[in-house]
């Protein structure tokens, strides 16, 4: 379609974009026990795919896969497959970073201003702005915008009461996005399997977070480093992870079936695949809890 691509402003013809780039749901495809995904908004659907819109023309989709490709293989994929957890990186995984927070935002502004006060309205544009200079190599830095990462792993054991029973599925195996807003806290979420991208629209208290930080030429990500993250982010972590778990439970009794038989039609890959180890190590800590309700047959 022809109209005006969201980063250069220029009439142009309009790829579909992905949102989230399509390697993270061809690994999760790649490694799941049916060759299949379900997204969280609509789990009875099966789908081949992410969401996809229409911002970027040609030019621009390219210059976000320059930096798609070098954190693939640079950080997503070694870190999926266990094969490292510290990672080196210079400036390119910034303008990865910032390329997600922009087009998860950009998106969340083509879908549904009406979430948006008039006060969070403004700060996002000049956030969305910033970050659109800065790809565009027009700004050094994304000032007070920060890019942070968080690497995500197994949760092996806990002690803690309120931990959903689904949390090594959702960290390992789920790919989600959100705008969020505290009462003085403001950020893009975006969640690609074991790697938390987030992209700060407003924070009060920066120094809250530590060792997440993206520099501008070059960093460390991994064990190494000495991650503190504020509590209130826990706490929204557990709240996404619960309602994938809610969403999970809405799948109808036909689906569940269609599950079921897509499993016994290739047993090696179920018992090989990374869907199935995740959810080994949820029903480790909480045996049958672990397991998603069919609601669809209770009567």
């Amino acid at each position: 379609m022809i109209g005006t691509c969201q980063l250069c402003r220029k009439s142009k013809i309009l790829r579909e974009s992905h949102i989230i780039p399509n390697f993270v749901f061809k690994w999760l495809k790649d490694t799941s026990a049916t060759g299949y995904l379900r997204p969280g908004s609509n789990p009875n659907k099966r789908s081949q795919d992410g969401v996809k819109q229409y911002l970027l023309c040609d030019d621009c989709e390219q210059l976000f896969g320059n930096w798609e490709n070098k954190f693939k293989n640079s950080i997503f994929l070694p870190l999926s497959h266990g094969k490292a957890n510290k990672f080196s990186y210079s400036s390119w995984l910034l303008k990865f970073a910032v390329s997600i927070s922009w087009r998860v935002l950009a998106s969340c502004f083509k879908q549904d201003l009406s979430r948006f006060s008039t006060i969070h309205l403004d700060k996002a544009n000049k956030a969305l702005e910033v970050w659109r200079e800065f790809l565009l190599d027009k700004r050094p830095h994304p000032d007070k915008y920060q890019q942070h990462i968080l690497p995500m792993d197994l949760i092996e054991n806990h002690n803690d009461p309120n931990m959903p029973t689904n949390i090594n599925s959702y960290i390992l195996r789920s790919v989600d996005m959100d705008v969020v807003w505290f009462k003085k806290r403001a950020f893009v979420y975006s969640k690609m399997c074991r790697v938390i991208i987030l992209g700060f629209i407003d924070e009060d208290r920066p120094n809250y977070w530590e060792g997440t930080k993206i520099h501008v030429h070059k960093g460390i990500v991994g064990e190494t480093l000495r991650y503190r993250i504020p509590e209130n982010f826990i706490a929204y972590l557990k709240d996404r992870t619960n309602k994938v778990r809610s969403s999970l439970e809405g799948i109808s009794e036909k689906q569940w079936d269609r599950i079921e038989q897509t499993y016994s039609k290739d047993m090696d890959r179920a018992m090989a695949s990374e869907t199935l180890k995740a959810t080994y190590q949820d029903v480790k800590m909480f045996g049958d809890k672990a397991f998603v309700k069919n609601n669809s047959k209770k009567k």
